[in-house]
């Protein structure tokens, strides 16, 4: 009799830790892959070397602060998902709705820095580099 319920306790025993490792690795395989995938971590700011004001700044659907001739925003973790986000930059200045598509930057690149060089033509002209 105490044989029999050794054995039993036995198999109760590996059924479990079959049961657990299983589950761990479907956890692993469905959830925890993510853990070791680098998440995208460029961080994007805009510089304003023009002479115009710039209201309602926003880049990449992401609103900045306004800026004054001179200004520079802080840098910003850039999630950019071509699905639901603009890759424009949209802003305001003398009353006048202005709109300029951005170059993306490579993936990879730590920061990157865009900037509002002049209004010209009833355009906005941006330039941009990577770094500061």
């Amino acid at each position: 009799m105490g044989t029999l319920l050794f054995a039993l306790f036995l198999c109760v025993i590996k059924n479990i830790i079959v049961f657990l490792l299983l589950g761990c690795t479907i956890l692993f395989w469905c959830c925890g892959a993510h853990l070791f995938q680098k998440e995208k971590s460029t961080q994007i700011r805009v510089i304003n070397s023009s002479t115009n004001s710039f209201t309602h700044v926003s880049m990449f659907s992401m609103p900045f602060k306004d800026l004054q001739p001179g200004d520079s925003s802080e840098f910003r973790l850039l999630r950019y998902d071509s699905l639901r986000h603009d890759p424009l930059i949209y802003c305001v200045s003398g009353g006048v709705n202005y709109g300029r598509y951005l170059k993306i930057p490579e993936e990879g690149v730590d920061k990157y820095t865009y900037v509002i060089d002049s209004i010209g033509n009833g355009l906005l002209h941006i330039s941009s580099r990577e770094g500061l």
